[in-house]
């Protein structure tokens, strides 16, 4: 476990030198991925399945209707992270509608600082583009959940996956 903590942060120290340099980005990207998958035992799919214009792989789907979800919540630093329940992708939660009430009822009822807790929202999933600039230049997006309305926060620490 240490080792593949050590490979993590030497792996974020290259992606945090690297991130600057548009040339590298998709090589720098590419062993990020290759490393942080390798750590939870996933396989990576190949490179080349993966284009700019599809950030969804398996389940969620930009949309423009709402819909009801039920997923984990938890917070990365500031931004709220959404683990769906019926196809087990995290997506980001926008800093927009509801989410402030959904975060204030973590914040308030959290066990630890790294819980994860079952949450349900009415909201509807929206293609964005990615956080980093030189991605973003290159027409990368990804997927963000827009909490239209906060349901309820329960403090089961996993879904019933389907």
């Amino acid at each position: 476990m240490q080792n593949k903590l050590w490979r993590l942060a030497a792996g974020a120290m290259m992606v945090a030198g690297l991130a600057g340099c548009s040339t590298l980005t998709d090589t720098v990207s590419q062993t990020w991925n290759k490393t942080w998958s390798s750590l939870g035992g996933k396989s990576q799919a190949p490179a080349e399945s993966k284009t700019a214009q599809a950030p969804a792989r398996a389940g969620l789907q930009p949309s423009q209707e709402s819909g009801r979800w039920q997923g984990m919540y938890s917070l990365e630093g500031e931004s709220g992270r959404f683990q769906d329940c019926n196809s087990g992708q995290t997506i980001a939660v926008l800093a927009e509608g509801d989410s402030v009430l959904l975060e204030q009822a973590y914040l308030n009822t959290r066990s630890h600082a790294s819980a994860s807790m079952l949450a349900e929202v009415v909201g509807r999933v929206q293609e964005r583009p990615v956080a980093d600039p030189v991605l973003a230049r290159q027409g990368r997006k990804e997927l963000a959940l827009r909490v239209e309305r906060f349901v309820t926060l329960s403090s089961k620490t996993n879904c019933s996956w389907p």
